[in-house]
């Protein structure tokens, strides 16, 4: 486990004010305790998943280290993406490993000088940006690769080049919260058995308030 002296840097900001908009690059950004960047979609609440039943704290913000999806990348023979802005996350990090954030599930994280972020999940990757893209197989290769989701604790600026670290004796693995996911979202789909496949449908009810709420990025 990585802790505070032993991190990243702030690498790229990207905010994207509605689902399918272009991601935008900032060199810095305002983070809002319990809401998320300020500009961005989830803050906005005009994100594919900003429905009120889907209760997620960790909808706030993504994080994502660019170290590890480009070495992934060139490891399983992908085009490079041109920005990481393909991904959609919106913290791009630099120092830290695909792994370290992952062991950063349960734990409170430091942002620059004044933010603190905790983490509740990992972020998976999904079929939709798999097809925008164009990489096949992007689900399966990058799985392991795609980031965490994180609520914002404390808020603030932050900025290309800040430090981001796990802040030491912060572990709450309880309070980790990934909202309406079955286990199997948490599996990579080559994985998955028969059952854990039909445990991921989406109930009807489900899928058609999605679809009044975001049809292009729920198709």
């Amino acid at each position: 486990m990585q802790v505070a002296g032993d991190g990243g840097r702030l690498d790229a900001i990207y905010i994207a004010p509605k689902s399918a908009a272009p991601m935008q690059l900032l060199t810095s950004a305002n983070l809002i305790p319990g809401v998320g960047v300020e500009g961005d979609r989830y803050a906005l609440r005009t994100g594919t998943y900003s429905a009120k039943f889907i209760g997620e704290p960790g909808k706030n913000l993504t994080l994502v280290s660019a170290d590890s999806v480009e070495a992934t990348m060139s490891t399983e023979g992908m085009e490079p993406f041109e920005s990481m802005g393909a991904l959609r996350r919106n913290l791009v990090v630099r120092g830290l490993t695909a792994e370290a954030l992952n062991d950063m599930v349960g734990h409170e994280v430091q942002v620059g000088p004044e933010a603190r972020l905790f983490v509740h999940r990992r972020t998976v990757p999904c079929k939709y940006r798999e097809a925008q893209t164009k990489r096949p197989m992007l689900m399966n290769k990058l799985w392991d690769v795609c980031g965490v989701n994180c609520e914002i604790l404390t808020g603030g600026v932050v900025s290309v080049g800040d430090s981001v670290a796990v802040i030491p004796n912060t572990h709450q693995p309880k309070r980790a919260n990934p909202g309406m996911k079955p286990p199997a979202f948490f599996i990579k789909p080559s994985e998955r058995t028969a059952e854990q496949q039909k445990s991921m449908t989406i109930p009807p009810i489900v899928a058609a308030i999605m679809c009044l709420v975001d049809p292009v990025g729920f198709q």
